[in-house]
């Protein structure tokens, strides 16, 4: 990688920021304790439910994705779990609670460090939950860095949540590579709600006002677009995974609609965050036999 697509990258990092400000809107374990701990740092500043200045649509997606994992997750029993560009994502935290699970969170050097420090000020140093610099899209791969921590014979567990949807095709057709590798060598799956079509963001975009503009900020910041680097229906996204040498089994997030607290404590009309989540699905990918 480049030292443009470096700085590019670290652009990307600070939507880390504005995801987890929403979340605080939400009962998601740890996701207050780490918005609070960013604003005692200076690096954010919280707002009130009522000034709320961001799609509140938005919020209640980013809820549905995070359970709707969690939902999928709970589906296998596999123990050694690596997320991808884990950013201020408070599951690693939760889920290394449990003494048996591998939990390696990994991302850019920055964004690593500084949610680290973050989590040694929620909770004693846990022998089970990693932190690792990992350039996704990176070849050769640097998955190799997880290894040591994982165990040989048992399968792993790779999660993606938000990355995907800032990648061009080319970056994406890098991440899946490197999934594929690991794959190969560790047997597993892959759980990700990353490949989105811009349709359905343009359907969002009717029931939200505040979404497009939103999307605008998100683009402005990262000099990338939502909307531009998004499969145009979500049949072009299965294609997109069929030639990367994966199967894939969906999960509508319609499956936690009840469970989005978010709803009450912002007043999201549940019909529009129905409508939102209707043709919005994550994916499990294995690796085809064929």
């Amino acid at each position: 990688m480049n030292k443009q697509q470096t700085n590019d990258f670290d652009k990307i990092i600070l939507t880390a920021f504005m995801v987890s400000l929403a979340r605080q809107f939400t009962d998601i374990p740890y996701a207050r304790e780490l918005a609070q701990l960013l604003e005692m740092q200076g690096l954010v500043k919280l707002s009130q439910p009522q000034n709320q200045d961001k799609s509140f649509l938005l919020t209640a997606r980013i809820e549905a994705r995070y359970k709707a994992i969690n939902q999928v997750i709970a589906q296998y029993q596999i123990t050694q779990i690596l997320e991808l560009a884990s950013g201020l994502l408070p599951r690693g935290l939760f889920m290394s609670s449990n003494p048996n699970i591998v939990f390696i969170e990994s991302d850019l050097p920055k964004m690593i460090s500084c949610k680290q420090q973050l989590i040694q000020q929620l909770v004693r140093e846990r022998p089970n939950l990693h932190f690792i610099e990992i350039d996704a899209i990176k070849r050769p791969s640097e998955f190799w860095k997880s290894t040591p921590l994982l165990k040989a014979g048992q399968p792993v567990m790779i999660l993606c949540e938000g990355l995907l949807t800032h990648l061009t095709l080319l970056e994406k057709q890098l991440v899946c590579a490197n999934v594929r590798k690991i794959l190969h060598s560790y047997g597993g799956v892959w759980i990700t709600p990353d490949f989105i079509d811009t349709a359905s963001l343009v359907r969002s975009q009717q029931d939200d006002s505040d979404l497009q503009k939103l999307l605008q900020t998100v683009t402005n910041l990262t000099g990338r677009s939502l909307v531009n680097n998004n499969f145009g229906t979500l049949d072009q996204a299965r294609q997109f995974v069929y030639k990367q040498g994966f199967r894939v089994t969906e999960h509508s997030m319609l499956n936690v609609i009840d469970e989005l607290s978010c709803l009450e404590i912002l007043g999201i009309d549940p019909e529009a965050a129905r409508r939102m989540l209707a043709a919005q699905s994550v994916f499990v990918l294995t690796l085809d036999a064929a």
